[in-house]
């Protein structure tokens, strides 16, 4: 099983790469991990996921897209539909 990482946090924006794509959302509370940091939990559907790193670190994040390629991720990032 390869390791996900975790992309951000940028501003509340985090996403996370799995084989399939980018999984994409935002935190409503702190994002309290740090970029690059393993994490599990990810799941490709929307909404509300938790996300946990190798520290034990938890943080909600709700999911918004998931399967996007790199276009797609560079899209989301900067808010382009």
């Amino acid at each position: 099983m390869s390791v996900i990482r975790l992309l951000g946090p940028y501003d509340d924006r985090v996403a996370a790469e799995l084989p399939e794509g980018y999984v994409v959302g935002t935190c409503p509370g702190d994002c309290v991990m740090a970029a690059g940091a393993a994490v599990t939990g990810v799941l490709r559907c929307t909404g509300e996921q938790r996300w946990t790193d190798e520290h034990g670190h938890v943080m909600t994040v709700v999911v918004e897209d998931f399967d996007l390629d790199d276009q797609g991720l560079r899209d989301w990032s900067t808010g382009l539909e």
